[in-house]
């Protein structure tokens, strides 16, 4: 199985309705969007995004779920990143609520570009989608087996009780960028 080494981008993880003009930071020719929802709103249908992949699955962590994540998805997910161009320093990836998916897929392009994806799993306002992280990780040449998804998965679910017991999610935030 061969690695496939995606470019270390600065990673912003939201929800499809916060796409909007103020979301981004830099320049747009700098940044890259991936949505894996069908919602949209005005700004992302715009154009104004010159480098975007929208490609919605559901929100399922069963392969047998009608248009679940499988590796054809996620092919497409690499296609995408080898083709951005190399001025391209941040990507946004964005679901409808900006919970399970879209962390999943950042976590996976972490590991993707030799980076540790415990700014995910460890984040109690995230709930990665382990279908969308292990096919994703499998594609990218990472062999992610069952038990071990299922330890980074109960480590979060963890990191939300303790959350939950100190009433503050202590050092975390949603939608935090991901270095």
């Amino acid at each position: 199985m061969t690695k496939t080494h995606l470019k270390p981008y600065v990673i912003h993880i939201l929800p499809v309705p916060a796409v909007s003009p103020d979301a981004f930071d830099l320049p747009m020719e700098q940044n890259a969007l991936i949505s894996c929802t069908d919602r949209s709103n005005r700004f992302l249908e715009s154009g104004a995004i010159l480098h975007k992949l929208i490609l919605p699955f559901p929100d399922a962590e069963i392969a047998k779920v009608p248009g679940a994540f499988n590796g054809a998805h996620a092919r497409a997910i690499i296609r995408f990143l080898l083709s951005l161009p190399d001025g391209v320093t941040d990507l946004y990836v964005c679901c409808s609520k900006g919970g399970s998916r879209s962390p999943a897929l950042a976590a996976a392009l972490l590991k993707g570009s030799g980076r540790r994806d415990d700014a995910v799993w460890k984040n109690p306002f995230y709930v990665p989608n382990t279908l969308v992280y292990k096919r994703m990780c499998k594609e990218l040449g990472f062999f992610m087996p069952g038990l071990f998804v299922w330890f980074k998965k109960l480590g979060n679910i963890l990191q939300y009780k303790k959350a939950q017991k100190r009433g503050d999610p202590g050092e975390w935030e949603r939608w935090k960028l991901l270095f």
